[in-house]
């Protein structure tokens, strides 16, 4: 294999969670991610969490290994409080109401289910096969709530379980909504003008870095932006061939040490 080579020093790494930093066998962080996490921490890198989850979600990930959490695809980005003070949020950029208010109806006609994520809340509207398949994927369990409850506070994003075929129900009826997809039992619904790019974007800003000083590692379709707004991008070896044609390497498996090793071969450790 040719050497890797970074354009120039690295000082920012971001991680996508499922796939990436979690394992979709043990549902845990391989120790050896976790160890090239803390020894990047140590030699000055800055990292970053860049997740679908909605901060209510993160339970199986160590977040003490973060400088800051890029959350619900980069419309909740913050860095966490220490000692009980408050989160510094410095991107928050919710669903627009209208569209909201749609796919809530949609909902409620029994067109889909669909997961609700807020900062501090994630509900699920019901159970279907699509459901059950993914929250068996992710070993996830999100309480039931209404979709009603949508109306009455900010949600950053949406899973809506539908088939690749028929997310123009969604898209037909919405006017700033887009949405992504890295499972065939749901796509991930956001503002139109968000996505990790924008939540990446936004952290590089707020800690003084360029895009050539990051790296990011991801696994799936909706890591392609943050994949291009970084000057190194790295997917694991359990991501399809269309994800790794998008990206700078590949990498093993994350059951493989995918993170370690591309690390040492980035010359990072």
């Amino acid at each position: 294999m040719s050497e890797w080579i970074t354009p120039k020093p690295v000082r920012a790494a971001f991680f996508d969670a499922d796939g990436t930093l979690l394992s979709f066998a043990t549902h845990e962080v391989p120790e050896s991610a976790v160890r090239a996490l803390t020894l990047l921490r140590t030699s000055g890198v800055r990292t970053f969490l860049c997740t679908g989850r909605s901060p209510s979600l993160l339970d199986d990930v160590p977040l003490e290994l973060f400088d800051a959490c890029l959350t619900m695809s980069g419309q909740y980005c913050y860095i966490a409080g220490e000692d009980g003070a408050e989160d510094d949020v410095f991107l928050s950029r919710p669903i627009d109401r209208q569209d909201m208010e749609v796919i809530a109806s949609q909902v409620e006609e029994g067109l889909y289910e669909c997961l609700f994520m807020e900062p501090h809340r994630s509900y699920l509207s019901g159970h279907d096969a699509l459901v059950d398949a993914a929250m068996k994927a992710a070993k996830m369990d999100p309480p039931h709530g209404e979709a009603s409850w949508a109306l009455e506070s900010n949600v950053y994003q949406l899973n809506v379980f539908v088939p690749p075929e028929r997310e123009d129900v969604i898209l037909s009826k919405t006017h700033n909504l887009k949405l992504t997809r890295w499972s065939p039992n749901f796509a991930d619904a956001m503002p139109a003008d968000g996505g990790k790019a924008a939540g990446v974007a936004a952290a590089l800003d707020r800690f003084g870095f360029t895009p050539d000083e990051a790296v990011a590692f991801g696994d799936g379709g909706n890591d392609a932006e943050m994949f291009a707004a970084v000057g190194t991008s790295i997917a694991m070896g359990n991501a399809a061939d269309a994800v790794k044609a998008l990206t700078t390497y590949a990498t093993d498996s994350v059951d493989e040490d995918g993170i370690l090793n591309a690390c040492k071969r980035l010359g990072l450790l």
